[in-house]
């Protein structure tokens, strides 16, 4: 499920950066624009200390150009390249440069003004592309500002400006690339936990939510052996009350019943794996392992019930039928982590005792309790409730049969019509 939210958020951190990327492109069109208008009028109009020479004017023009062709073919939407923001920053930063050469060469301008002008174009640059939503690209355009300014310097002839402007310009655009890289990694992060955790409140706990965003290495790809308890709810005739009812009251109705039951799941801690039509599975011992993960277990499944009764008495006032459910946990060794393609990952649990705990949940059917633990939880939870013998049954591709237990002591007497004992392979 990790590696399926880091796909679904750089998505969205590339759809956000080809959006933002127009963004850029307009504020320099804008700037190009303003700046070419100014030179133009430089030339009839005393508006600059010099008169601006035809190789700037023509520069200036061919970057505005240059912005415009970028700002009709990112309005395309094209397919999205991670190279495309390098060369188009590389190609930005050039422009600056190229222009300070030929103010200085062509317009006379002071060296010392003309690459204070330049520092302040390339701290405009480094700025604009922490809009991409990507360090690497910020740190590009500091470290290329950072070493044009350098040579640009060395190259000019001010020996009494040379080392202030090269101490000062470097220190400026260093401290510009860092809090410009670093506030665009914090967005990236706070944007990627809150995405990790809008999917993990699917079917966490709010509390486990926020541990395990702390802790993300905890849910991973790669898939591990683990010890825990896994229950299944199921309700009861539902196939039945579903063709008795118009589509619109079963989806309600069948609302309310997940709602009840996915509640009692997290509110003790255990993970929501998924909903099978009308049955809900919970893990318990997952993602992390609390000491105490079958006695959680063993609280779920009373708390699911006694949330039913709740709800059957609304049921009741709205004119609806009542429900039943049906209870089954089972612990044992299972595999847990993150499965499924490379299209989507579910993270999730697998292996026999999975099936074994939905089988024991068919085989409430076959008794008067709503109930039904294995023996293996039942090993870990005696000491906290006691809990009533139901039968033995043998199941379905198991060399030894499994004890089922109930916290419910089984009385067959008030329920003459409980249906005889049957074997888990009969209800696979």
């Amino acid at each position: 499920m990790r590696q399926n939210g880091a796909d679904t958020f750089e998505q969205v951190r590339q759809t956000r950066e080809s959006r933002n990327e127009v963004v850029i492109a307009c504020v320099l069109v804008a700037f190009f624009a303003i700046v070419s208008i100014v030179h133009v009028a430089s030339r009839t109009f005393d508006v600059l200390p010099f008169q601006s020479p035809p190789p700037v004017l023509g520069l200036l023009l061919g970057g505005l150009a240059w912005r415009l062709g970028v700002l009709v073919y990112l309005l395309s939407q094209p397919r999205y390249h991670a190279a495309r923001k390098l060369l188009i920053s590389a190609i930005d930063l050039a422009i600056p440069t190229i222009v300070s050469i030929l103010l200085i060469e062509f317009a006379g301008l002071p060296g010392p003004l003309a690459r204070v002008l330049t520092i302040c174009l390339y701290a405009m640059l480094i700025v604009l592309s922490g809009l991409r939503y990507s360090t690497s690209v910020v740190v590009f355009n500091g470290a290329a500002a950072i070493g044009l300014h350098m040579l640009l310097v060395s190259a000019t002839p001010m020996d009494q400006f040379r080392l202030a402007l090269l101490v000062m310009g470097t220190a400026i655009l260093g401290v510009i690339t860092l809090c410009t890289a670093y506030n665009s990694a914090s967005l990236i992060r706070i944007h990627r936990e809150a995405m990790l955790k809008e999917q993990l409140a699917r079917f966490l706990a709010p509390e486990l939510v926020e541990h395990i965003a702390r802790q993300p290495d905890l849910i991973s790809r790669q898939t591990e052996r683990r010890c825990a308890t896994v229950l299944f709810a199921d309700i009861r005739g539902f196939t039945r009350l579903s063709e008795q009812l118009p589509p619109e009251r079963v989806v309600a109705f069948l609302n309310e019943f997940l709602e009840v039951m996915t509640a009692a799941i997290m509110d003790h801690q255990g993970m929501l794996d998924k909903y099978i039509g009308d049955a809900v599975m919970g893990v318990f011992g997952v993602p992390f392992v609390p000491e105490d993960y079958a006695v959680r277990a063993r609280r779920a499944a009373e708390d699911m019930r006694n949330r039913l009764r709740s709800l059957n008495a609304d049921l009741e006032h709205k004119g609806l039928p009542q429900l039943s459910v049906g209870i089954g946990l089972h612990t044992g060794e299972l595999l847990i982590g993150a499965i499924g393609s490379s299209r989507r990952l579910d993270y999730t649990v697998i292996g026999d005792t999975v099936n074994v705990a939905s089988r024991i949940e068919g085989m409430t059917r076959s008794y008067p309790v709503e109930i039904l633990i294995s023996d293996s939880t039942r090993d870990a939870i005696e000491s906290v409730v006691p809990l009533h013998r139901i039968a033995t049954v043998q199941v379905k591709n198991r060399l030894q049969p499994l004890t089922l237990w109930s916290p419910d002591p089984l009385h067959t007497e008030s329920n003459p019509s409980a249906t005889p004992a049957r074997t888990l392979s009969d209800v696979a």
